[in-house]
């Protein structure tokens, strides 16, 4: 009975993947750009927008969360596979197995902070440049990930 479920566990994990094709958003990675950006921005006022703004700081105001802007596109393009996949087989494994995978993972996405930072926004200004002066991504540009998995 364990192997059946074990099986079917995969198998569903397996056909998700296919669907999203690329990073999804997990709970760690809007942590991480919280502390990255704007708990260092000592900024309440952006604070506040953050908190109201959370997941949509890359994804897309009522659209699935397969809709990215530019910005989260281009973090997803640095994230190997989809997060939350790696996460959960990860976990099939163990506690300690996730844990390594989500550090892993958050090593990954510090590095695509940095990189991503210095490529300009859609008005022209590099995305650090941006969270310096307490602004997010704005959606222009977003598309499905869906669509780049079709093509």
């Amino acid at each position: 009975m364990k192997n059946i479920v074990t099986f079917i566990l995969l198998t569903t994990m397996a056909i998700g993947s296919g669907i999203t094709g690329t990073a999804a958003a997990i709970a760690p990675y809007k942590k991480a750009f919280d502390k990255e950006y704007v708990k260092k921005s000592n900024n309440e006022e952006f604070s506040k927008v953050f908190k109201k703004t959370g997941c949509y700081t890359c994804h897309v105001k009522k659209k699935k969360k397969d809709w990215l802007n530019l910005y989260g596109q281009e973090i997803a393009k640095l994230i190997s596979g989809n997060a939350k996949q790696r996460l959960d087989e990860a976990k099939i494994k163990g506690t300690e197995a996730r844990k390594q995978e989500n550090t892993k993972l958050l090593k990954e996405l510090k590095v695509a902070f940095q990189k991503v930072g210095k490529l300009r926004s859609p008005s022209g200004v590099p995305y650090e440049e941006l969270f310096k002066a307490h602004q997010l991504p704005t959606p222009e540009g977003a598309k499905s990930l869906k669509e780049d998995a079709a093509e």
